[in-house]
């Protein structure tokens, strides 16, 4: 397997030497999961990090009308899980579906530990990916409480450039918080505006 993706991702932060990339990509395993599969379920405890080498994957919730919330979205070269459950190792809220036959990466939490033991700088790694992913998290609970459908809507373009002809409508409105049809009519004034 070349794991030149993730290992170009992990030196964005860190810098390995041969001994030490060798050691890292010996606990990586590689993973062609099908479309509409599931690798986690809610309620089960999150052992993997998940590393997106090619497709697409949705993280959600059902809420407390039975409905579909999107909470985040991962493509290629992004990593996806759920932090609490994958640390804490307690059961999660979230299931982590696949929208395209996708191609990951997993990093077990059972090989953390001696990562870390053999490669201490991954402490930095690890700490400056969560910082990312507070941040993201931070800013998307931010969204929701403060800001209008057009302003997420505008936010998801730039955070996921490129992502939207991959999604279905309801996939779209799901994340936004929104129903279709109203979607459906924010991207007609979008278009509106930007052609005048």
């Amino acid at each position: 397997m070349d794991y030149n993706s993730i290992l170009k991702k992990v030196q964005q932060y860190i810098i390995l030497n041969e001994q030490e990339i060798d050691f890292f990509t010996s606990v990586l395993s590689f993973k062609k999961v099908k479309k509409k599969e599931f690798i986690l379920n809610s309620g089960k405890v999150c052992s993997n990090y998940y590393y997106v080498v090619k497709g697409c994957i949705k993280k959600y919730y059902i809420n407390s009308e039975g409905k579909e919330r999107i909470f985040e979205f991962a493509i290629e070269n992004q990593w996806i899980s759920d932090q609490n459950s994958f640390w804490i190792q307690t059961p999660s809220i979230f299931d982590i579906e696949t929208i395209e036959d996708t191609e990951i990466i997993q990093l077990k939490r059972i090989d953390i530990e001696p990562l870390l033991t053999r490669i201490p700088k991954f402490e930095r790694y690890f700490r400056l990916i969560g910082n990312d992913l507070l941040f993201k998290q931070e800013r998307r609970i931010k969204q929701n409480l403060s800001c209008s459908a057009k302003e997420r809507y505008k936010d998801f373009l730039q955070d996921y450039p490129n992502i939207e002809p991959r999604l279905s409508q309801r996939q779209v409105a799901s994340y936004l918080g929104v129903s279709p049809e109203f979607l459906s009519s924010l991207r007609n004034k979008s278009n509106l505006i930007s052609n005048t």
